[in-house]
């Protein structure tokens, strides 16, 4: 859960920009069944994530979560490792790495609902995180409920917050190349209509533009999804 009003605002307008992106690459005419898979495990993704920014977020059901997403991470990855499905990825210049950084974004999801109670365990009882883990009672059965997790004397054991340390700032970092993608295809859209040559010059101009909002989008997902593991802790 996010503290941060203003944030979690925030966080929420940018996962429900991606969750309309991915239901429009889900509903997409021509889509095959592995793009269709995909794009339904990012609108999951995003649509939990903005659920996770908000107190009500935390009393959704953990194990149902871990599981879908933990099934997430075996298809990225064997998408990674099929050849045949890696040689078209919505023209993104390397197929295997994107679907990697998907499998890897899913598997951090697993990490994130599994180890939220340990981390809540940090704050006081006066903050956000620890008002909201007492409010909802030992009836609880959401992720706020999950548990029992190690701790140490103060909180989460520093394993855990190293981890979500350097999960969190590799996929903050993992958003750059997706950004710099999009906007290569967007300067390749400006170089198509002046006539100048350009990288992506003889790309039909609506699939420059897909290409360009997909790359935005999963740039958009893991700049938030680090940010949400970093303010987590």
């Amino acid at each position: 859960m996010i503290e941060a009003l203003l944030l979690r605002w925030v966080l929420t307008a940018l996962f429900a920009g991606t969750a309309l992106w991915s239901l429009t690459r889900l509903a997409a005419r021509g889509s095959g069944l592995a793009d269709r898979v995909s794009s339904a495990a990012h609108l999951l993704m995003s649509a939990l994530m903005a659920a996770m920014a908000w107190p009500w977020g935390m009393a959704l059901p953990a194990t149902p979560q871990i599981v879908l997403f933990g099934l997430a991470a075996l298809w990225f990855a064997f998408l990674a490792g099929n050849r045949r499905r890696t040689d078209d990825h919505h023209g993104h210049g390397s197929p295997a790495l994107a679907h990697l950084h998907h499998a890897l974004m899913m598997a951090a999801m697993v990490w994130m609902v599994a180890t939220m109670p340990l981390l809540m365990t940090g704050h006081s009882p006066d903050s956000g995180h620890g008002g909201h883990h007492h409010s909802l009672g030992a009836s609880a059965s959401g992720i706020a409920a999950a548990g029992p997790l190690p701790t140490g004397p103060t909180g989460p054991t520093g394993a855990v917050v190293a981890v979500s340390v350097l999960l969190g700032a590799a996929f903050v970092l993992a958003a750059l190349p997706w950004t710099a993608r999009a906007l290569d295809i967007g300067r390749g859209a400006l170089d198509a209509g002046t006539g100048a040559a350009g990288p992506t010059a003889a790309v039909p101009g609506r699939t420059r533009r897909a290409v360009a909002l997909d790359s935005a989008c999963h740039a958009a997902m893991s700049f938030g999804m680090g940010v949400m593991l970093l303010t987590a802790l």
